[in-house]
């Protein structure tokens, strides 16, 4: 029954890592975009405050799982 376990936990894992990059990317697009925007009207930031958030859990909570690259490649 564990290598069930460990299957399910495998793709949980790949799922968690691909959500964190996709994160991540839109943190940085965003906040790229904040610091060429001309006009700073409040709701870019309000985004830009709301990925970065999303990111630093995504992050807090793999390092709470023990999760990274080189774990779910071997």
């Amino acid at each position: 029954m564990s290598w069930f376990r460990k299957k399910i936990r495998n793709e949980y894992d790949e799922r968690f890592l691909l959500e964190l990059a996709q994160a991540k990317e839109n943190y940085l697009m965003k906040r790229h975009l904040l610091e060429i925007s001309y006009d700073d009207h409040g709701e870019l930031k309000a985004q830009v405050k709301l990925a970065e958030s999303l990111y630093y859990f995504y992050i807090r909570e793999a390092k709470k799982r023990r999760v990274s690259l080189k774990t779910l490649r071997s």
